[in-house]
Formats: C-alpha cells, sequence, structure tokens
C-alpha cells in the first residue's frame, strides 16, 4: 500500500458513511411521512437531536484521536453507524425512531468530516491539506448515490431495504477501508513540524486554548458561516417558490450546489500555489457573501440564481477542506482533535438550529428580511476570522 491509497481508501470510506449515516436521512424522509404519519417537524426534529449529540461527542473523539486512537474511531464510529442503520429498518415508534438518531449522530461526531480530518492532520502534518483535499473530492459525491440509491431500491423493496442496503455497504466495505487505511496513515505518520511541540501536553493544560480569544472568534466565524448556509439550503426551494420560480428548477438549483462545492475544490487545487490559506479562507467567506447577494437578486432576475449555484457551492465547498487547515495555522497542530472537537460544538449546534431560527425570522417578515438578516453571518464571521488571524499575527510579532 502507499500513502495516496491509504488517502483513497478513507476517502472510499468516508463517502460511505457520509452516504448512509448522513444523507440517508434526507434520501428518506418523505418514505417516514408516508408510512408513519408523522409530521415534518417531529421528523425534523429527530435529525437536529442527531447533530447535537454529534456536536456533544466531538471533543472527546478528538481527544482520542490526539493519543493516537484515530483509526480505532473512526472505524469504530462507522461500525456502529452501520449497526444503528440497520436496527432503524426494525423501528415503529417516534420514541425508537429518535433514539436511534440521537445515537446515529454519535457516530457522525466519530467518523465523518472533522475527525477523519483531525487525525489527517495528525499523521500528514503540513501535507494533510492535499489529503483532506482529496478526500473531500470523493466524498462530495455521497448525495449522488445515497438519493438515487435509496429511491431505486425504496420503489421496490421498500425504505427499510435501502437502510439493510447501506448499513451493509458501511459495515462490509466502509469500515474495512476505514481501519486499513487510517492503521497504514498510522504507521508512516510525518514528522512534527519543528516549531510544534512533540511531548505530551499535561492534562491541566490541554483545555488552556479555550482561554484566549482566537478560538472564540474562530469558532464563532465558522459557526455563523455554516449557520447562514445550513439556513439557505434548508429554505431554498420554499424561498424559491415563493418567487414563482417552478419547483422543477429549484429542485435543480438544489441540485448543483453539491457539484460546485467539487469544482471549487478542483479551482482551489490549481490556484493553491499562488495564494495563501488566509486569502482562500477570506474568499470563501466572500463568495458566500456573494452568493447571498446574488439570491437576493432573484427577485430582479431569474440569471442571479446561476451566480448563487456557482458562489455558494463553491464557496461552502472550500471552507470544509479550509477549516481544519487555517485552524491548525492560528491554533497550532499539537492536541489538535480537542481543539478541532471543541470548535465543532458550537458550529453544528449553530447549524442544527439554523433552519428554525430561520423559520421564525421568516414569520416576521417572510423571506425578504430571511435574506437581509442571512447576509449579516458571514459578513460578521469574515469579521471575527481576521480579528482572529490578527491576533495570531500579533502574538507571533
Amino acid at each position: 500500500m502507499t500513502i495516496r491509497r491509504a488517502i483513497l481508501f478513507l476517502a472510499f470510506g468516508e463517502t460511505l458513511f457520509w452516504a448512509g449515516i448522513y444523507y440517508i436521512f434526507p434520501a428518506l424522509i418523505v418514505r417516514w411521512e408516508t408510512d408513519f404519519g408523522w409530521t415534518k417537524a417531529e421528523l425534523t426534529g429527530a435529525l437536529t437531536a442527531s447533530i447535537v449529540s454529534s456536536a456533544l461527542i466531538a471533543p472527546f473523539a478528538g481527544r482520542l484521536i490526539d493519543k493516537g486512537y484515530g483509526p480505532h474511531i473512526l472505524a469504530s464510529g462507522g461500525f456502529m453507524g452501520g449497526v444503528f442503520l440497520f436496527s432503524l429498518s426494525f423501528i415503529e415508534t417516534l420514541p425508537a425512531f429518535y433514539g436511534i438518531w440521537i445515537v446515529l449522530g454519535i457516530c457522525m461526531g466519530c467518523c465523518l468530516y472533522d475527525p477523519c480530518f483531525s487525525f489527517l492532520i495528525r499523521t500528514r502534518g503540513v501535507e494533510a491539506k492535499r489529503a483532506i483535499t482529496l478526500v473531500t473530492l470523493i466524498a462530495g459525491l455521497a448525495g449522488t448515490v445515497s438519493f438515487p440509491v435509496s429511491h431505486l431500491i425504496s420503489d421496490y423493496a421498500g425504505w427499510r431495504l435501502a437502510a439493510t442496503f447501506f448499513a451493509l455497504l458501511i459495515c462490509v466495505i466502509g469500515v474495512p477501508l476505514m481501519w486499513f487505511g487510517g492503521q497504514y496513515l498510522d504507521r508512516h505518520a510525518v514528522p512534527q513540524d519543528k516549531d510544534e511541540p512533540t511531548t505530551e501536553i499535561p492534562r491541566e493544560g490541554q483545555y488552556r486554548f479555550l482561554l484566549g480569544p482566537t478560538f472564540w472568534l474562530l469558532a464563532a466565524g465558522f459557526t455563523l458561516l455554516y449557520m447562514n448556509h445550513v439556513a439557505v439550503i434548508n429554505h431554498l426551494l420554499l424561498l424559491l417558490k415563493e418567487r414563482q420560480f417552478e419547483t422543477s428548477l429549484a429542485i435543480l438549483a438544489a441540485t448543483f450546489i453539491g457539484p460546485m462545492q467539487v469544482l471549487g475544490r478542483l479551482a482551489m487545487m490549481f490556484a493553491e500555489r499562488h495564494v495563501s490559506n488566509l486569502i482562500v479562507t477570506c474568499l470563501c467567506f466572500s463568495f458566500v457573501i456573494l452568493g447571498n447577494l446574488a439570491l437576493i437578486g432573484t427577485s430582479l432576475s431569474p440569471a442571479f440564481l446561476i451566480a448563487f449555484i456557482i458562489l455558494q457551492g463553491s464557496g461552502i465547498g472550500v471552507m470544509s477542506i479550509m477549516k481544519p487547515i487555517i485552524t491548525r495555522e492560528i491554533l497550532g497542530a499539537e492536541n489538535f482533535g480537542l481543539k478541532a472537537g471543541a470548535q465543532s460544538v458550537p458550529y453544528m449546534i449553530g447549524s442544527a438550529f439554523a433552519g428554525l431560527i430561520a423559520s421564525l425570522i421568516w414569520a416576521v417578515g417572510g423571506y425578504t428580511l430571511v435574506l437581509k438578516v442571512l447576509i449579516c453571518a458571514p459578513i460578521v464571521g469574515l469579521a471575527l476570522f481576521l480579528s482572529a488571524s490578527f491576533l495570531k499575527a500579533a502574538k507571533r510579532g
């Protein structure tokens, strides 16, 4: 095996984990609504609870990755995700549905992007950016796998078989890929930077980063950006319907957000030698801001919808790579799993409630007010991110 092949193992493992543990929810939600008669609020409440449980477990998972248990956390999180996804095929009651999704949220916090990227930064060091980019390029197609496959199986044999099928994919293919790829990368980890500590940080000093403003500025900046994206995506179809767009066109627009994320990541690969990570991260914020402006502009011309898809998709797609990379640069690589896990708590909880907050704003002033409020989030987020960067630069100076 080679380093590149090991990273590919992680990439395909992540694809199956995302397809089966995360995207299976939106892919099957209509089936559950039809089968059980539960309301949309009751169903989406389970996803909110799942994301919250994922956020709460993230610091613990990150700490174990710091201690060298990365392959164990990633593989066991995926395996338990497959097991509980299989148990989902037997549920009949709403409390059982919620219970399973809360546990699946814990599994997400152990095996999806954040822990995977923390592991790659720990094992690949300054070379992690290319590894993370490769993982996101492949795993970015997870939704493309999950939606049509689950739809096809559900049509012919029911959603329970679809859940079982993805559970088997995860346990039989995804988990071994993650385990063997992770073990190889762990054994061939690159040396740490010379300016990074090489000894274990005493327990009393492991949480020292929480006492400074830099961590909180960075966490708040990312939280606001992702809250904007989640709120926009959750309300996109309703917003476009209100603006008299055809349903088919609105669905097409939402579908192309994913491919634009992949294209944005490809563009970054070609441009990364010419621009710093700081500039790329600022551009991610700026693209989302401009994408929101384009979405506001759809009330004037449908052509602005194309600009929104390109800007929002590419901006948020590249940010999924830059978030761990720039966090490493600003907060340092030592104890990184714990830092990344702690940073996940506010942005994941914020994302979990972003759609609800947008709904409350809509009740006051419609989608015109929603968009005016939402565009403020990445603007303030960019300011907070730059403040964190300046604090780090001043500390170095």
